[in-house]
This record gives structure tokens, C-alpha cells and sequence, in this order.
């Protein structure tokens, strides 16, 4: 089977988590105009990859990570070429000859992948194919997935996360005028040989070639007309039958109102784009289930709202699942289903043994239990250790006639309740990182040297909140202007000099109150003073103002303005402005004390 679709329609994250879920095996393919890259699946983890530059291969990973030399791989590749049809992937045969640990080639791969992804993520615009039926991992080495599963494999929602979160940061850099260097540049120095890269070219390693991922163009150009890859990939489509799969024993008027609800309420929510998860804190689940019908619509509702889904098989899995995600800055929400058979994984005493052993190590993990009905004696021992909340599921085998209606008000209360859980982690996010933002701001201040470099940090730090901004001087009887940003220029087009800009201080204002008193203003204003600014810049469409006095040697030197231009004010956390002004009025002190030794020595 092979799948196509366009990114434009449904974003590379979620379709990855559509495999994951779906637990679906085969080479799955993006090309856009920057090249093609493509990943290897086996039941839904990564067991493979492909950068989009050709250059950059899970052998060069390993070189950088210092975890094999040139003398390894070229030993493994040796052989690669002298097995032929019997060659294993480069990770298995380095591991085998014992060049290589299978941590560290689990290492490797995950940095490949992730590079491949955070390269990806950002894509809207290009094509995809998902071809199930590639399903060893060359052509000319009939090493099977499940093997190279069962060697090295990567879970797909972890390495997502971890992707995201090297995107948002990379775009950050990005945006403050860092420099970003390309993978290309960052592997310069171990695909810079020549040898060595002829070599790779001859006996490719476990990425596009290795994976038999080379010969894609000539399977297309070889399929005839009725081949199923033209065929649109529709998730939905697959989504209808694994739901079909597992509520057997319904009718298809049941399965079909199930499947609607699903689709519905994944639409309701909306898919965010690539512009939206810039920046967008990742969010992350673990349910800890055996129910597939669970797990499945969890991870539907779950994934347009930006949440990655886990589901753990086991105590060891769920306790590295919790460690990874708090080592990346994302507190998961952890899920417990209700207790299956005493020997099940899910047991009674298994449930209350994992629970406390979770609240004792990560007690900042905030924790649910789904209970059956009815338990009442579980559902307040629920309580008792820690849980959050505790929610009862339907049983089928209890209440048959009305399990799917009642199923499906059971995920739309579920749903709500999470959502809001994750409201609230997304309001810790933005605080940290404010407050984060906030101390490489006050940093960086600390590092100027003049004057006028410290006025025009503030006035830019003031434009990411406005629409416009002013740096002023202040004289005894005047404002005058200094730099301006957005007044009457494009925001986008930076400070523009605005030296002629004057403003009266000689009747009572908003903007004298705060020069005199050295205190914050956010408001709106109307007075005299104000509305002559107007007539110089031109009136915002709300009145409210902001005013950000930098006092030095007990003096206000400096007056930021800033006002919304055609938008509405929003509501204001001013606090990381007040901080910044009253750093700025420190280093100005500093500043203008060195000058003074200076000017003295010169008379």
C-alpha cells in the first residue's frame, strides 16, 4: 500500500504520530524543493532516517559523537560490501564487531533523526508517500525491520519532543540575530575527506541508500497507472479501520458513530500549522494502558491540540518516558486506566505500587486515575494517594446498548479536563519563559558600553509589546525624541532617528507625573500633552499608553514610549519592563561614572 498527500493539508508532526499510533511499518517520504528525506518504520518506530543533504549520514553522526573512528568505519564498511546480499545495516555490523555499543548507536540515530526532523518541522509547502509495502531495509540486504527493530529503534512521539523543543530553539536564535549554523557546517569535519566520502558513496550507510530508499524515483517512474500511491493519503481512512478493528462485535451503525465523534472532535479543535507550533510549548501525556480502543481515541483528541500521546508497556518504559520528558523541560501528565485481571500488567497492586513509587519520585507529575464502575473503595484510595482527579469508564461488557454513547461522553469530559490542565502548563511556560528572557536581557545590558546602546535595548524591548515606540530624552522643559521604531516606518524596517520630535513638559501631564515620580505607567491618557504627541504621530486606536522612566543618579535621563498603533491594547505584564528600566538606570550610572575620570584626564 502507498499513501501520498500534500503538507499543506496535514503537517509532517502528525503524520508521524499517525504512524505511531497506528503502529504502521514502511518507508514514509517528504520531498519539497529543498530535497527529499524519508523515514524507516517498524510498528511504528523510527528504526531509520534520511537528511535531506545527502552529505550528512549516520556514519558522520557516529564520528562526531567520537563514538567509532575512520579506521572502524571503514572496517564496517569493508564487510558491508564483501556480504552482499547478506550485509546487515552499518549499526548492526559496527555493533557486531564490536565498534560500536548499542547505546551509542541508539544515540546516533536519534541525533540523525532529530536533525532530520527539526529541518522538516518547519515545512509547508512539498509532497509525502507513505509506502507500507517497503518493508526490509534494502533491496540488496534482506535484514528485516522486526530484526533491526528488536537492535535499535527510536520511539517516534519522544523523538517529536525533542525535535520540537531544537526547532523552537534554533527559530529564538533565529529571530535575536544569532547565527545558526547548518548541519553541513556543524559535520564539516568529518565529511571533509575525500576518502571517506568516496567510500560512503560506494557502500552507503543505514540511511537513504542502505534503506533502499535510493531507488524510490525509479519505483515511481516504473509504477503503472492504477498503482495505489495515487492515491490520497487520507488518515481518516486509516483512523476508520483500526476504530473498526477494535469494536468488533458492534455494528457498523455503532462503529461509525464512534469514528464521527472522533473525527469531530479532533476537527472542533483544530490542527495547528507550522506558524502556530513555533515557539508553542510541547505538551506531553503518558497513559498507561492496556485498552487499545483507550489509547487510540486518547491519541486522536489528544494530537490537534499539540500533545504528544505515550503509552508505556511497561514499568521500566514508563519511568524512562518521565525522566526524558522532564530532562527537555515538559511536565507530562501522567494517566493510570482502570485495573484489569490480577495478573494483568494493569493489576490492582501493580496500579497503587507504580502510583506511589511516581508521587514519591516526581511528585511535581500531576496524576489520574480511570477507574471502573463500580469501585468505590479504589476511587477514594485513588484520592488518598495523590491523584488528581479520578475518572470512571464505561464497561462494555457491562452496559453493551449504551457503551458508545457513554464512552464518548466520557472523552469529551476527559478532554475538557485535560485541556485545562494543560492551560495551565502553558501559563508556567510563558512565565519561565519570560523570566528566562528577562535575565539574558538583564545580561546583556550589563555587557554595553555606551550610553546609547543602552537606550535602544530598551526601546526594543518596549516594540515587542507595541506597535510603536519612542526612546525620549528629557530635558528640564522638553521630551525630545531619540529613536523611534514603527512610528514612521514599517515596525519591521528597525530604529529610525526621530531628533525633531518634541514634546512640552511645561503643563501638567501623565508624562510629567512620570518623569517626576520615576514610577511605571500603563494606562490610558488624554490630556493636553498626550494628544499634541498625537497630532505629531498620529492617533493609536486606544489610548492606552505605555511610559518607561530609566532614573540614574536619582534623575529621570530617559523616557520609553509606547502605544498599540491600529490594535487594541491587550492586558500587560509590565513587572519584566520595570526590572529592565530600573538594570538600565544601574548601568547608566556605571557608565557615565567610568566617563567622568575620563573627561578629567583629557582637561
Amino acid at each position: 500500500m502507498a499513501l501520498t498527500g500534500d503538507l499543506e493539508h496535514l503537517h509532517i508532526v502528525d503524520i508521524i504520530q499517525l504512524i505511531n499510533t497506528t503502529r504502521k511499518s514502511g518507508t514514509f517520504s517528504v520531498k519539497g524543493r529543498r530535497g527529499e528525506s524519508c523515514f524507516i518504520f517498524s510498528n511504528g518506530y523510527l528504526v531509520g532516517a534520511s537528511h535531506l543533504n545527502n552529505r550528512i549520514r549516520i556514519g558522520n553522526v557516529l564520528l562526531k559523537m567520537n563514538a567509532i573512528d575512520f579506521e572502524d568505519l571503514e572496517q564496517a564498511l569493508e564487510v558491508q560490501k564483501s556480504a552482499g546480499r547478506n550485509r546487515k545495516p552499518l549499526l548492526i555490523t559496527l555493533i557486531e564487531l564490536g565498534k560500536l555499543t548499542r547505546e551509542d548507536a541508539e544515540r546516533g540515530l536519534r541525533k540523525l533523526i532529530e536533525m532530520t526532523l527539526v529541518e522538516l518541522i518547519g515545512w509547508t509547502e512539498g509532497s509525502f508517500t507513505l509506502d507500507t509495502d517497503v518493508i526490509t531495509v534494502s533491496p540488496e540486504c534482506s535484514y528485516p525491520l522486526s530484526r533491526m527493530e528488536q537492535e535499535v529503534s527510536i520511539d517516534a512521539q519522544m523523538i517529536l519532543m525533542d525535535a520540537l523543543r531544537v526547532f523552537d530553539e534554533r527559530e529564538r536564535d533565529r529571530q535575536a540575530g544569532k547565527t545558526v549554523l547548518s548541519d553541513e557546517e556543524v559535520y564539516a569535519d568529518v565529511i571533509s575527506q575525500e576518502e571517506f566520502e568516496e567510500t560512503v558513496r560506494e557502500t552507503p550507510v543505514l540511511t537513504a541508500d542502505d534503506l533502499g530508499l535510493n531507488e524510490l524515483d525509479q519505483l515511481e517512474r516504473k509504477m503503472p497507472l492504477d498503482f495505489p500511491s495515487v492515491e490520497i493519503f487520507d488518515p481518516a481512512a486509516i483512523h476508520r479501520q483500526k476504530i473498526k478493528d477494535i469494536l468488533t462485535g458492534f455494528s457498523s451503525g455503532e462503529q461509525d458513530a464512534f469514528v464521527s465523534f472522533l473525527e469531530k472532535s479532533a476537527k472542533s479543535r483544530g490542527s495547528c500549522d507550522a506558524s502556530q507550533r513555533k515557539g508553542a510549548q510541547a505538551m506531553g501525556l503518558i497513559l498507561f494502558s492496556e485498552d487499545e480502543l483507550l489509547k487510540h481515541s486518547v491519541m486522536t483528541i489528544c494530537k490537534d491540540e499539540g500533545v504528544l500521546v505515550f503509552s508505556p508497556e511497561g514499568e521500566e518504559e514508563l519511568g524512562r518516558i518521565i525522566a526524558q520528558c522532564l530532562a527537555i523541560k515538559v511536565l507530562p501528565v501522567l494517566v493510570f486506566d482502570c485495573p484489569e485481571a490480577p495478573a494483568a500488567l494493569l493489576s490492582r497492586e501493580k496500579i497503587v505500587s507504580l502510583r506511589r513509587q511516581v508521587r514519591e519520585r516526581y511528585p511535581q507529575v500531576p496524576l489520574i486515575q480511570v477507574t471502573s464502575l463500580p469501585d468505590d473503595h479504589f476511587t477514594l484510595q485513588s484520592f488518598r494517594d495523590g491523584m488528581r482527579a479520578v475518572f470512571p469508564k464505561p464497561s462494555k461488557e457491562a452496559r453493551k446498548e449504551t457503551f458508545i454513547s457513554d464512552m464518548i461522553q466520557f472523552l469529551e469530559i476527559f478532554a475538557s479536563y485535560i485541556t485545562d490542565i494543560f492551560d495551565e502548563q502553558k501559563e508556567l511556560f510563558a512565565s519561565d519563559n519570560m523570566l528566562s528572557r528577562l535575565k539574558e536581557r538583564v545580561s546583556a545590558l550589563r555587557d554595553l558600553g555606551e550610553p546609547a546602546d543602552v537606550s535602544l535595548a530598551l526601546l526594543q524591548s518596549v516594540s515587542e509589546l507595541c506597535d510603536r515606540s519612542i526612546t525620549f530624552i528629557v530635558r528640564p522643559e522638553e521630551l525630545t525624541g531619540e529613536k523611534a521604531i514603527g512610528v514612521y516606518d514599517e515596525k519591521n524596517a528597525g530604529p529610525t532617528s526621530v531628533t525633531r520630535l518634541k514634546v512640552s513638559l511645561s503643563k501638567p501631564s501623565v508624562f510629567r507625573d512620570v518623569i517626576e515620580k520615576g514610577q511605571f505607567f500603563y494606562g490610558e491618557s488624554d490630556d493636553e500633552v498626550a494628544n499634541k504627541l498625537f497630532e505629531a504621530i498620529g492617533a493609536p486606536l486606544s489610548p492606552a499608553i505605555i511610559l518607561l522612566p530609566v532614573k540614574s543618579y536619582g534623575k529621570t535621563l530617559l523616557l520609553i514610549y509606547g502605544d498599540f498603533g491600529g490594535k487594541e491594547a491587550p492586558p500587560l505584564q509590565c513587572d519584566a519592563l520595570e526590572i529592565l528600566a530600573h538594570e538600565a538606570g544601574l548601568v547608566l550610572e556605571n557608565l557615565l561614572y567610568r566617563k567622568q575620570p575620563a573627561k578629567a584626564q583629557k582637561k
